[in-house]
Order: structure tokens, then sequence, then C-alpha cells
């Protein structure tokens, strides 16, 4: 048996073996407090719990004893709106869909909830909201379709939550959500995590450190809460379905930035994940597009005429708070870029590359400018991104270059300007790209460099299409350009 002092000097050795660490438990990230380069002391609080896939295992055989009873869908907490203020709200927001009733306000929810809320500035619903709350509380299934830093995640978090609570009490979660990638899957953790107790699993990291995130425990187990919330990667979610996890007590499904998960392949894990759902849940689709293959997939998988929300103009929809500019570029577009973060000094800049290489090449010119910049890739480590974010949100960078990577899913409430360095192949990566700034209800700046043998008449005629229906100026030499 290795005893405690010599286990943390011999973890001291060999921190660089990340194994080590995870073997005998012990931390080796920056919460650890370093007495010596060859020493170091774990903060008890901060300690991983481990659980075996025996604990787990077990567990999952107690999740599958969960009765399955009749689905509380119909809550009735809204009060009902006249038909002028439906109808001047329909016409206001240009909204397409069957609404019945609006919910005004918060006064509807718990006023502990209520407290929250404004806690974080919340005080008014956002449009979205304002249209899915009553409709998601009548039980409905629900497309919606609406611009990104709508406020979509609360608009369907909140009811999501009256709903949970509303069905009788069981081990198992309640509510389902499905994301295409980690960082978005945390962003909407971190909503839910407000007002409930969840868990959120996604590929990156080993499986085993996530056990004790469905088993509702995060430091010790004598502190065990279990989730009513799970949010997942369709992949690392059919993971742990593998390996016995069960889906019976799940009674709402939401499937976010649904078109996303289509596009990396993921229709046949949510067909399975669903399939292991019982067939009267409540199911929801969220997204800022909705091409023709997600529709068809949303019909195949909601067991009810689901309602069509379009917020906005229908097809491709971009907040109006966004000033978008498009500068035609034939050469030099470094220079051109470098004259462009010169007039944006001082601002929170987000920049778009589509190589992983090009992100640490730009990087690297930027630092030579002067401007404090990272990149960031799907290469990197997880622990590794979520440090380069958390500089990002603090300030401590003002610069991040990256990918589609943080197209979707990136919660910083403060970017002032998304810069397309590399213009994207799709339009839809452009409306999620420049979606990252103007968010909750601020103004934003996009700025894409358009580079003509790069692009085709399809994706210039969809630009152009959007710059229309969102207002912006079209440049005289987009309109000419010939490909």
């Amino acid at each position: 048996m290795i005893n405690n002092s010599f286990r943390k000097t011999l973890v001291g050795y060999l921190h660089p073996f990340s194994w080590l660490s995870f073997y005998y438990n012990v931390s080796t990230s920056p919460q650890c407090e370093s007495n010596s380069p060859r020493t170091r002391t774990i903060r008890p609080s901060k300690q991983k719990c481990n659980i075996t896939f025996k604990e787990f295992a077990k567990h999952c055989q107690r999740l599958k004893q969960d009765e399955q009873s009749e689905i509380k869908k119909h809550i009735n907490l809204i009060p009902p709106a006249t038909s002028i203020e439906i109808q001047e709200f329909i016409n206001s927001n240009k909204i397409e869909g069957n609404i019945s009733n609006i919910a005004k306000d918060f006064e509807f929810l718990p006023a502990e909830y209520q407290e929250i809320l404004i806690s974080k500035k919340i005080t008014t619903p956002t449009p979205i909201q304002k249209a899915i709350f009553p409709l998601i509380l009548e039980g409905r299934d629900v497309i919606a379709i609406a611009e990104t830093g709508s406020g979509k995640t609360l608009a369907y978090a909140l009811p999501g939550i009256i709903h949970s609570q509303a069905q009788p009490q069981v081990l198992g979660p309640r509510i389902l959500v499905l994301a295409p990638t980690r960082e978005l899957a945390q962003q909407i953790q971190s909503q839910y995590e407000l007002f409930t107790r969840t868990c959120c699993v996604y590929g990156g990291v080993f499986k085993n450190l996530q056990y004790s995130e469905i088993l509702g425990i995060k430091e010790t187990r004598n502190n065990a809460n279990l989730p009513s919330v799970i949010i997942a990667t369709p992949g690392r979610l059919l993971d742990f379905m593998k390996d016995g996890l069960p889906l019976n007590s799940i009674t709402q499904v939401v499937l976010d930035e649904a078109d996303r998960m289509l596009d990396m392949g993921f229709e046949e894990q949510i067909t399975q994940i669903l399939q292991a759902v019982r067939e009267d849940r409540q199911t929801l689709f969220f997204s800022a597009t909705w091409p023709n293959e997600v529709q068809r997939l949303a019909n195949s998988l909601c067991n009810q005429d689901p309602i069509m929300l379009q917020l906005g103009e229908q097809g491709l929809s971009v907040n109006k708070n966004i000033l978008q500019e498009v500068i035609i570029v034939y050469e030099n577009k470094f220079d051109k870029f470098a004259e462009l973060t010169d007039r944006l000094q001082g601002q929170k800049l987000l920049i778009f590359c589509q190589k992983k290489s090009d992100t640490q090449k730009l990087e690297y010119r930027l630092s030579i400018h002067g401007l404090k910049a990272r990149y960031l890739h799907g290469d990197l480590k997880q622990a590794e991104r979520n440090q380069i974010m958390e500089e990002f949100k603090t300030g401590a960078i003002n610069c991040l270059i990256t990918t589609n990577l943080a197209s979707r899913g990136l919660d910083v409430s403060d970017v002032d300007v998304v810069i397309n360095y590399d213009f994207p192949d799709t339009i839809e990566d452009y409306i999620h790209r420049i979606g990252r700034t103007g968010r909750a209800g601020k103004k934003g700046l996009a700025i894409s460099l358009l580079e003509p043998a790069f692009i085709n008449n399809r994706l210039k005629s969809d630009l152009v299409q959007v710059l229309q229906q969102s207002d912006q100026i079209i440049p005289q030499e987009l309109s000419s350009l010939r490909l």
C-alpha cells in the first residue's frame, strides 16, 4: 500500500503522465496548491469522487425500476392574453405559426425563479419566450426557428423545469437535451443549473469521470443529488446507454441545433436514442435554420402534429441588431484585416478561420501587432479549451481566433465584433457565426472578408438574401460580382 506522502511525491515526479494521477485519484490541475516542484497538496473540496463501473451499473438497475405513469403535459399557469394582444404581438415580431396565447411577463413562475432571473438582469421575456412558454406548458410538440441570441435556451428550459416538477417523482431524469457539441451542451447546462440539478455528458473526457455526474455526486458520496435534466452529445449518450443507462423516465426531449447534428452525421444516433424514450414524450426542436432534412427528421420523431413557429423572415433569419459589413478582397487579405484590427482597438473580437492551422498562424501574426489573442480549435484538449474560453469571457484576452467550433453554443454575452477572416462554406454557418454578437438585445457588428475565388453563385445569392432580410446595405461590388 502506498502511503499518502509517498503517493503525492510520486505523482509530483510523474505529473506529465496523467493516467497516474487518475489512477491514484490525485488532481494535477491548477486547483492544486503547489508546495514544491515535486509535491502537490490537494484541496479536499475539489477532489473528484471516483465512481466505479460496478456502482454505475447498480445505479442503472435502480433507474430501470422507475414506474411509468401518465405524463402530465397540460399545465395551466399562464393567464390568457386577449386576441388583440396576441395579434399585435404577431404583427410586431413577424411570427408565423399557430399562437393562441403569449406570456407577457414572468409572473407565472415561482417567486424564487423570478428572483434568479432578476439577479441575472432578465426582467422581460424575449419574443421567442413569450410565444413558446404557453405552447410547451400546453404539452404541444414544437418546432421553433429563431435567430441566434434570441433567448431560445431559456424558452425551453423554464417551462421544461415546470413540466418535470409536475410529473410523479422518480429516480431518473425527466428531461433529455441533445446538442451537437460539448460547448453548446455546457452552455445549455449553465442555463438549467440556475434552477435545477443537471448532468452534462460529452466526448473528450474519460467516461468514468462522468459516472459521478449521472449519479448526482459532485464532491462526496454523502452529497448525492440526482439530476432531473441530462444534457448530452449523441455519441457520448449512446456510450452510456450501451453501458446500461436507461431513458425510461424521460418525458420531454429537446433537440437544440438539430440542423448541425444532421450536418455532423448524428441522424442515426438520434433515432437510436429516441427509440429508447417512451413514445408519448413531448418533443421540442430549436434552431436558427431549418433545412428540409431537419424538417423530415422532426416529422418522423414527433408523435403528435408539431406546432411550427417561425420568428422573423421565413428561411434564413438573422438578428437585426447585428450590423453586417461585407468587404470584397482580391489580394493582401491580412493587410486589410490588420487595418480592421487597428480600427477596432479595445473591442472584444471573435475571429473565424476555415482551417485549424490558420488559427495558429493568425494568432502569431496578431500577437506581433500587440493584440492579446488566443486560438481555439477541436484538436486542443478539453481543459485547454475551457481555460481559453474562461480567459476570453473574463477579458484576460480580447481576441479569440477559432473555427466553426465556436459558431454554435458559444455563450459570451459581450462579443463586440465577429470577423469572418475566411468566409464560411454555407450560409447557415455564416448565420451562426455572426450570431455570436448582438446577443440579449445588444448591438453587434459582423465584418466578413469575402474572396471571390472561394465562393459560388448559390452562396452569393444566399448572402444577398440574408442582407436584404435583415435590412442591411448590400455593397455594389457584391451585387455586380461575377463568379
